[in-house]
């Protein structure tokens, strides 16, 4: 079995021989294997020159993907919360027609979507978590090196509170869009 190295411009021969093994990590210099039958050497340097690379090709492309998530997930927050205002504009209209106050009619409407989007929100970051270790395993593969993919508990936090930070914004425009709801809007579709 012939292997190109994938920057330089070599090749390596390998012989099955039925005995199967990945590597060694070992912080000293292996002396007990002969040189022709060691594939690849992986330093720190190595590693962290990788690092270096990561972060800045990537790195500075996080901040900006968080922002476009947060500001993406208050779109679509927004968008499901305003077709459900809209369907209930009679509703709405009614219940003002009866004496309740705009923000008795918000928190008619609004809880039941904040209760529903704080368990959704819970739920995305646990299945999104899990989804981006299996990710992140496929992408390792690819690479002379492992890292290995973690979350420090601050970066759960942060995942929830930004779409909980986008619902919160969305929640102002809603409960202007009930209160510019008219009174006589019922009255106009009794038939």
């Amino acid at each position: 079995m012939w292997l190109d190295e994938k920057y330089e411009n070599r090749q390596y021969q390998f012989e099955v021989a039925g005995e199967e093994f990945s590597g060694y990590l070992t912080d000293s210099e292996i002396t007990h294997i002969e040189e022709e039958d060691i594939a690849t050497v992986i330093t720190e340097r190595d590693i962290t020159k990788m690092c270096d690379q990561l972060d800045h090709s990537m790195g500075s492309y996080m901040e900006y993907f968080q922002f476009l998530c947060t500001l993406l997930s208050a779109v679509l927050i927004y968008l499901l919360t305003k077709i459900i205002i809209e369907k209930n504009e009679n509703a709405i209209s009614m219940t003002k027609i009866l004496g309740y106050e705009n923000r008795e009619i918000a928190g008619l409407y609004l809880l039941s979507t904040t209760v529903l989007l704080i368990a959704a929100d819970a739920v995305s970051v646990i299945l999104g978590t899990f989804i981006m270790a299996q990710a992140w395993k496929t992408i390792m593969f690819s690479y002379n090196g492992w890292f290995t993919f973690s979350i420090n508990p601050t970066g759960y936090i942060q995942m929830f509170a930004f779409v909980l930070i986008g619902y919160l914004i969305v929640m102002i425009f809603d409960f202007r869009r009930i209160k510019r709801i008219p009174m006589d809007e019922a009255l106009k579709n009794v038939e």
